[in-house]
């Protein structure tokens, strides 16, 4: 068998394995050509990066191989993908979503579509059907009450728990096969005789689900493999698509060169040219830039090979298509035109419909691949436009050195986001002379979502009165708002504080958020008290409020829980007494943001694994005589 066998490392019998199943094993994990990984267990990662090319499948050795997997074998053979897995696996790992996601890639790659077909729910209810009414033997059916539900989970589970069932190997492989996309599933269960009237096709499952939404469905081995057939169509682009395109054939036979011109002109190919050796080649790649090559191996001056060669290298054209044609036929050769960065080869005599083809897949991968960068490029773009305007919700220096000639407060703030965008924000609000509200937020997730809701509730906070409520009761209004905008498992951990220079005080409220640090006129650190449920998860919740002393040479630190939460070798960066120390180290007039974000970064260097939001507040001893003399 022309597979190769990937053993992982941990998994030593799987050598054995891979020679009984006739695959070529190769310990070269990183260069494995066409290959399946034959592991002990299987999880998400492994069936993922087993179905990602240049890999075919995974292969599960914790059961023993029998009875079963021939369809599996045989698309392997054909190019195809496979995974062989126990059941309690290819349950608890969901393992047709992965496997339909890599079908999908698979097809495209291959120039095919199903536009008549929900690969997923196919792959799901094929799967679902082997897995428990084949290898669980899990019969019932249900009339679709809760009951029965209820029931028929808990048979299912029963039967998992049962090691013989669980351990019964099931294939699930594909390949293209004609017209056609051929998926099996075979099981090692009972097998499978239908009631007498009833349709030779179906398990009690439901397979009439997807019986309508493929070409043909037939079982084999008494029903313990199920074939089904997906009619596929070429993946074509409209002709007026190619107007645009240019395409460099390089040839000394003028002869073929005027071939492959009329040719290229049948797909609408607006832009054609040639060249007659790898020399004209390379010149006319640098003045005209071509969309596809069209390369002969054996030419005066400098051959195909070296040309396509350098274009890699001195050129940096790395995704410019390379179609070698050729009279080589031994595989040495076609290896050769693949190892100078050749993307494809074709064969001479030309046939001109594989020519055709190829040619089409080529072009229209290359101009989907185009449209992607664009869109790649388009969105990063608006994503740096849409972090300058998030970045900008954020009091500015100027704003900041204007409230320090008001109040004598010194603040400092930052907030660094994991991704381009994040859901982390402080601001600060006017709340009266000599009276300064702050509020920080990390909304969950990451990305476009948290930055939406970033937007948000700056909308939000926008409407607040000139003198807004205190921190409790503005912390229920914003809820009752965050509530109707967010979805359904969208929240916010929120700290309000309203700081009085007159009263010497910070009255403060707290939604899910870590508890903020305060640093006394002595220098000494502690965490305040602070509870309450997180914004827009709850209706009307109940919400507490507290009031310390704020005097003149005291500071605020509040933070979120990327902090205190973030891991480093299997440690915490930053736990609660290291907050503190860190808190406790930093001179009263050094930069404490920077002081503690420098020692996090030692740590994790580069974008942290959570947004991270950093704010401090100082009041000098001086700031009254700072504030008046300003």
């Amino acid at each position: 068998m022309t597979t190769n066998a990937v053993i992982s490392a941990d998994f030593p019998a799987g050598l054995a394995l891979a020679q009984t199943l006739g695959l070529t094993t190769n310990t070269n994990t990183e260069r494995p050509g066409r290959a399946v990984h034959v592991i002990a267990r299987a999880d998400q990662a492994t069936l993922r990066l087993g179905l990602q090319p240049p890999h075919q499948g995974v292969i599960e050795g914790a059961a023993p191989w029998h009875q079963g997997g021939q369809r599996f074998l045989l698309h392997l053979e054909r190019g195809g993908l496979g995974l062989a897995l126990t059941t309690a696996s290819a349950y608890a790992e969901d393992a047709a979503l992965p496997f339909a996601q890599a079908l999908s890639h698979y097809l495209r790659d291959a120039g095919f579509v199903c536009p008549s077909t929900d690969l997923q729910l196919v792959v799901h209810e094929a799967l679902a059907n082997a897995l428990i009414h084949g290898n669980l033997a899990v019969n019932a059916t249900t009339s679709g009450s809760v009951e029965d539900m209820l029931r028929f989970c808990e048979l299912v589970e029963d039967a998992l728990a049962d090691p013989a069932r669980a351990g019964r190997m099931v294939w699930l492989s594909a390949a293209i096969i004609g017209s056609h996309l051929q998926i099996a599933v075979e099981d090692q269960g009972a097998g499978f005789q239908p009631r007498a009237g009833r349709n030779t096709d179906i398990r009690p499952h439901g397979l009439d689900l997807i019986a309508g939404s493929v070409h043909a469905l037939r079982r084999e081995n008494d029903g313990r493999t199920l074939l089904l057939e997906v009619t596929l169509e070429q993946r074509q682009l409209p002709r007026q698509a190619f107007a645009q395109v240019s395409i460099l054939i390089v040839d000394d036979n003028p002869f073929n060169c005027r071939m492959l011109e009329a040719l290229i002109q049948t797909l609408g190919v607006g832009h054609i040219r040639v060249a007659n050796d790898g020399i004209q080649g390379l010149e006319a790649i640098t003045e005209h830039c071509p969309d596809l090559v069209l390369l002969d191996v054996m030419m005066p001056r400098m051959d195909g090979l070296e040309m396509c060669r350098r274009l890699r290298t001195d050129h940096a054209l790395s995704d410019l298509p390379v179609l070698f044609i050729t009279a080589l036929e031994d595989a040495k050769s076609r290896t050769a035109c693949f190892a100078a960065g050749g993307n494809d080869v074709i064969s001479k005599p030309i046939d001109t419909d594989e020519v055709l083809a190829r040619v089409r897949v080529h072009l229209q991968n290359a101009l989907l691949m185009a449209k992607l960068n664009a869109y790649r490029n388009r969105v990063r773009d608006e994503m740096e436009a849409a972090r300058a305007t998030q970045a900008s919700l954020v009091p500015t220096d100027e704003h900041l050195n204007a409230i320090r000639r008001r109040t004598g407060l010194s603040i400092q703030g930052v907030v660094e986001s994991s991704s381009e965008l994040g859901g982390d924000f402080w601001t600060l609000f006017e709340a009266g002379p000599r009276h300064l509200g702050v509020l920080a937020a990390d909304f969950s997730g990451h990305g476009l979502p948290a930055a939406f809701n970033v937007f948000r509730l700056h909308v939000l906070l926008s409407r607040l009165p000139r003198r807004p409520p205190p921190p409790a009761l503005m912390m229920a209004q914003l809820n009752r708002e965050l509530k109707m905008l967010l979805k359904l498992g969208e929240f916010a951990a929120v700290f309000i504080g309203l700081i009085d220079l007159n009263e010497g005080t910070l009255t403060y409220a707290g939604a899910a958020t870590p508890p903020p640090v305060l640093i006394d006129t002595l220098g000494r650190a502690s965490f305040l008290d602070i509870a309450g449920p997180p914004l827009g998860a709850f209706t009307d919740p109940d919400y507490d409020e507290w009031c310390v002393p704020f005097p003149p040479g005291t500071s605020l630190l509040v933070y979120s829980d990327a902090l205190v939460e973030s891991e480093s070798g299997g440690k915490l960066v930053c736990d609660d007494a290291t907050l503190l120390r860190w808190a406790t180290e930093t001179a009263p007039d050094a930069c404490m943001v920077g002081t503690i974000l420098n020692r996090f970064r030692a740590h994790i260097p580069g974008e942290p694994p959570d947004d991270l939001t950093l704010l401090h507040i100082r009041r000098p001893f001086d700031d009254q005589e700072n504030a008046a003399a300003n």
